[in-house]
């Protein structure tokens, strides 16, 4: 599965976004930088091959992720 290849890190900032959060409170809930997490963001989208935010929620749905 896709989600295999992400980190831990990446894992959480995917989940945050599939649940309708933004970047800030996902900084704040997981004790990083808005920043860290747009970086995060960008990693994961090139891991998961996709490029749009809808395309990487799909994967998130797809996976179990955002519930």
């Amino acid at each position: 599965m896709l989600l295999a290849g992400l980190t831990p890190r990446e894992r959480d900032v995917l989940d945050g976004l599939a649940r309708g959060l933004p970047n800030k409170t996902i900084a704040y809930d997981l004790g990083i930088s808005p920043r860290t997490v747009e970086v995060h963001r960008a990693n994961l989208m090139t891991k998961l091959s996709v490029r749009s935010l809808s395309d990487a929620l799909r994967v998130a749905f797809a996976g179990g992720l955002g519930n």
